[in-house]
């Protein structure tokens, strides 16, 4: 008797990463089902900023419009700053130590120019208390039925052709269901650790408390802050330090929300003291009558922690199940959304388009030196905060050296103004977290599923803060503003690509041979491949794609459908095409397929 699969794919988790990656399924038209044992959703703020590579991930595919309503507005989040307090009237209170541009929100700069000009959407700051409902919501509308909160997956076993999952709802109903691959998105609750994957790195590094409360902060909070840190003339322990964001719903002075978070030793019996939490709050920023209305504390402890392995047969790990970091240049989630499409268009791949397995592999392969990269970058920003504490003069044990360095730093004095000029400069340095254009933008994949060009890489930027666009393999597809003859409208390279989960053929009017070629790849197999044409189908607006495309007359690349670039033939074919045909072929593993016709398709527009 033949086994019935109920679901092609099963994800474990409905957090950011679970949720999004049933929208992208859907819009793939991969049947699955997503199990979470909670009921609601998250109600704490963390993981609030998505940057520019997440939003324009979400506009892809018709998500990213009502978060960027929801979203704090630019204007909002122009600068961060570290201050001595918001309130009190003593000699060194309401004083601004330092403070920079952050997310290229200034409007004035170069770096500000770089950031509007380099992608379609701007990054988004959203509480996950209100995000989650969003994408829960989206992610019920694309597959009724499919979205199953209030259900807990107890075990699961792979069986080789199937995975059997086993789940307990809210009644203590406990039922098998069957899936061809089943996703951990869990947080690393359940999935790695019954595969016995192991988590690498540090792990123990502090323990974050995190207090998010209501109060009213408008006659003392300056509406361009996206954060400000706090340490004033009582330092001396960690305790006496902190930093504040707002958390909407208004935005600027009328936030009434907000997250206030301080950083223990894990030997700090004080970290538990969570009465002494709120009084602490009021001395730091020196309003000691400010109404507080607690709504959560949390504990979370940092590390820097990586699985050994992204996959195990028929089973994934994406999101925190995979990799945690400390919270620094916001790469949680945001990370977690890149692997959620990554493995979701293979996927799709695989049971929509009968391609091979082995492209599954390239998960792992893409996914886990990004990974790797994000953690060691978020352990590196969270540690150069320390130095900038020991610049003003936090440094623990030694109270009265921090005292007294605090007291030079507002000296009238040379020493004072030499103090105040380094203190910026250390300042500044963080701006590998609140500036990271180039890890947020500039992540590669040097193995996997692309065709090398022989081409050198371009030079990174070691501090993250320049991205390079360039259609090199491996490459994110640059964003360039093009306009399409037949109505006008404006559309992004990125839009060419479309939320189906087609390739894209990128090439211009002399491109006739690569066009025809892609025809037959059409005909051929399975795999839909839409066509664009930079010249008579799109006008290329301010030769923007002709500053950053890097094609000669007559050249084509091969997007897939995530925006990354998989192929190049900088200049025209030789051989009639034939070069597109092998590579496409190379790339997918794919099968002759006869008496498979597909109809040719053109770029879905997405405005």
């Amino acid at each position: 008797m033949s086994e019935t699969i109920d679901f092609q794919v099963i994800i474990i988790g409905g957090g950011g990463c679970g949720l999004s990656m049933s929208s992208f399924l859907s819009n793939f038209g991969v049947d699955h089902a997503l199990f979470d044992r909670k009921t609601n959703a998250s109600a704490l703020p963390k993981a609030h900023y998505l940057n520019q590579r997440t939003m324009e991930t979400f506009r892809t595919h018709n998500l990213q419009r009502e978060i960027q309503e929801k979203s704090c507005p630019m204007k909002f989040m122009s600068q961060v700053a570290w201050a001595t307090s918001l309130g009190g009237n003593e000699r060194l209170d309401r004083k601004i130590i330092h403070k920079f541009a952050c997310f290229g929100n200034d409007n004035t700069s170069e770096k500000a120019r770089a950031y509007q000009m380099d992608s379609p959407e701007r990054s988004a700051n959203v509480p996950l208390c209100r995000m989650e409902p969003i994408l829960r919501r989206m992610a019920e509308e694309k597959n009724i039925g499919g979205i199953r909160f209030g259900h807990e997956v107890v075990d699961f076993e792979d069986r080789g052709n199937h995975v059997e999952v086993t789940v307990k709802d809210q009644h203590d109903t406990v039922k098998t269901y069957r899936c061809r691959y089943l996703v951990g998105a869990d947080g690393g609750r359940l999935v790695g650790h019954k595969l016995g994957i192991t988590m690498e790195g540090r792990t123990g590094i502090t323990d974050m408390v995190s207090v998010h409360f209501g109060a009213d902060l408008s006659e003392y909070w300056d509406d361009r802050f996206f954060a400000c840190h706090f340490i004033n003339g009582n330092c001396g322990t960690v305790l006496e330090s902190g930093a504040i964001v707002p958390m909407g719903p208004t935005w600027g002075k009328g936030s009434e929300d907000w997250v206030f978070h301080f950083g223990f030793a894990l030997d700090d019996e004080a970290r538990f003291q969570e009465e002494k939490l709120i009084p602490r709050i009021r001395d730091l920023l020196k309003i000691p009558d400010l109404q507080i209305d607690i709504h959560r504390i949390s504990h979370w402890i940092i590390e820097r922690v990586l699985a050994d392995r992204y996959r195990m047969g028929n089973v994934f790990l994406a999101g925190d199940a995979a990799h945690k970091r400390p919270p620094t240049t916001g790469l949680g989630l945001n990370t977690a959304i890149e692997d959620a499409l990554n493995l979701s268009w293979k996927l799709a791949m695989v049971i929509k388009h009968e391609v091979s397995e082995k492209i599954l592999d390239t998960y792992e392969t893409e996914r886990r030196p990004v990974g790797k990269r994000n953690c060691d970058w978020g352990l590196f920003t969270f540690e150069n905060s320390a130095v900038i504490n020991a610049a003003i003069g936090l440094v623990a044990g030694q109270t009265e050296n921090n005292k007294a360095r605090f007291e030079a730093l507002y000296e009238d004095s040379l020493t004072g103004r030499a103090i105040q000029a380094q203190v910026r400069k250390m300042i500044e340095s963080q701006c590998i977290e609140f500036g990271a254009h180039g890890i947020e933008l500039g992540f590669t994949y040097d193995e996997g599923l692309r065709i090398a060009d022989g081409t050198e890489e371009p030079e990174i930027d070691p501090l993250g803060q320049t991205y390079s666009p360039t259609t090199r393999p491996g490459h994110r597809l640059p964003h360039a503003w093009l306009q399409l003859h037949l109505d006008d409208s404006i559309v992004s390279t990125h839009d060419l690509v479309g939320f189906k989960g087609s390739f894209l053929l990128l090439t211009d009017d002399s491109g006739k041979s690569w066009i025809e070629a892609s025809k037959r790849l059409i005909a051929r197999h399975k795999v839909p491949i839409a066509v664009a044409q930079v010249g008579s189908q799109y006008k290329d607006m301010e030769d923007q794609w002709e500053q950053c495309g890097q094609l000669k007359e007559g050249g084509a690349i091969l997007v897939r459908p995530d925006n990354f670039v998989a192929w190049r033939s900088k200049g025209p074919s030789n051989t009639g095409g034939r070069e597109l045909e092998d590579a496409f072929n190379s790339l997918l593993g794919l099968s002759w397929l006869a008496g498979k016709t597909l109809h040719y398709i053109t770029p879905y527009t997405l405005l």
